[in-house]
């Protein structure tokens, strides 16, 4: 078993499904502390039936992101927050919360849930920014993922042109 990290950040499957959709999951191997949880390998392992990419996160999974088990304080919080999350997130919130870190996440209640609990809190629209603005992928091809994103895999997004995003 892998210790969570202090600060961990903790990836969540709707982040993990993005980046595997358009192929780059390895963009997140660079980010700090970075790990999952066991939940959200069981829901990527149960997608993989009907979102044959999925196979992508799974096995950057195995190669370069840790798969944690949250610990005992965060179990119960985990518990707690079952009662109104999917098992992803509610790990997810609760392994970030229990070691100061953030949860990555695109999922609407988990997101209210992290900023109502003060929990650190991006999506995959922030972590675009981010890339862009370290000079890891253009704006152009993070434009293109965020259309094929909504395009294809429904994805809720704010605004259809990244470059709003760029102007916040």
């Amino acid at each position: 078993m892998t210790e969570v990290p202090k600060n961990a950040t903790v990836l969540n499957t709707t982040v993990l499904s993005n980046f595997a959709q358009v192929n780059h999951v390895e963009l997140l191997l660079d980010l700090p502390r970075l790990v999952t949880v066991d939940a959200v390998q069981e829901e990527l392992e149960e997608g993989t039936e009907s979102h044959l990419y999925l196979e992508h996160a799974l096995a950057v999974l195995e190669e370069g992101i840790p798969v944690v088990t949250p610990s005992s304080s965060a179990e119960r919080l985990e518990e707690k927050l079952l009662e109104t999350l999917d098992p992803g997130e509610a790990q997810a919130i609760a392994v970030a919360e229990a070691a100061d870190g953030i949860v990555i996440t695109d999922d609407g209640d988990a997101r209210a849930t992290s900023k109502q609990r003060g929990v650190g809190l991006t999506g995959s629209i922030g972590l675009l920014v981010r890339f862009v603005e370290d000079g890891e992928i253009s704006a152009e091809t993070a434009d293109e993922y965020l259309k094929r994103w909504i395009d294809e895999a429904g994805f809720r997004s704010p605004a259809r042109d990244f470059a709003v995003f760029l102007e916040e």
